[in-house]
């Protein structure tokens, strides 16, 4: 089939401890620990990719991944006692990752992406604080020759809490980014500007029962970027 592509793929990958897990000292509530060793990937990925025409594009993945020595906080048994990181048995996530992008004319084309995911741990319990739902879809318009515009929207779903935290599920949201090119015209120079969180959604990520609010992100940001080929 000429018109279908199959991939598999394998990878490892390792993430050292950082130095607030390894030492944190002087803090009544948290203590580093540095005799932890690096977290570790095995990662699985098969997938097929299909040209149903020459403007329809699609594909479907399907991904496996082994953790091992996973680093968390562990809380203490005594109430007098600091939380301790620690490596902490193992996760597996596995999912489905589906993509379509559909050609107009050259170089303007419109996208989506989903993906859904299960992590667990070795025990069979799902994991907190990692969305099972999450998503990608947007444009990318070029109509003059010298400036290219992509505006996008990430997508994720809830986010559970840890069994000890009584608070309800971190809610969906969504994100708008802008991005934009001029590229062209001067020789080889590309000068880019890109907003992060268009509308300023207000959004978190989980965090602690001693930070009620949870870890803001941020908000609209911007940033601009200048390149040149010599």
């Amino acid at each position: 089939m000429k018109n279908a592509s199959l991939k598999l793929l394998y990878g490892e990958a390792f993430r050292p401890p950082n130095f607030q897990e390894m030492f944190t000292t002087n803090q009544p509530a948290i203590e580093g620990n540095k005799d932890l060793d690096p977290e570790t990937i095995r990662t699985y990925e098969v997938g097929l990719s299909y040209q149903f025409n020459k403007h329809v594009t699609s594909s479907v993945n399907y991904f496996y991944n082994d953790i091992e020595d996973l680093i968390v906080l562990r809380t203490a048994e005594s109430a007098n006692e600091p939380a301790r990181f620690e490596n902490f048995g193992d996760a597996h996530v596995q999912g489905v990752e589906m993509e379509t992008r559909v050609d107009i004319t050259k170089d303007n084309y419109v996208f989506m992406n989903y993906t859904f995911q299960n992590p667990e741990d070795n025990h069979g319990n799902d994991l907190p604080s990692v969305a099972q739902h999450k998503g990608n879809f947007g444009m990318n318009v070029h109509y003059w020759k010298y400036i290219n515009t992509n505006l996008s929207t990430f997508v994720s779903g809830t986010r559970s809490r840890k069994d000890d935290n009584p608070r309800d599920d971190l809610p969906a949201y969504a994100l708008l980014n802008l991005s934009i090119i001029a590229k062209e015209f001067f020789k080889t120079m590309e000068v880019q500007g890109t907003v992060f969180n268009l509308l300023d959604k207000d959004y978190s990520d989980p965090g602690p029962m001693a930070i009620p609010d949870d870890l803001p992100r941020p908000g609209r940001t911007f940033f601009v970027g200048l390149s040149y080929q010599f």
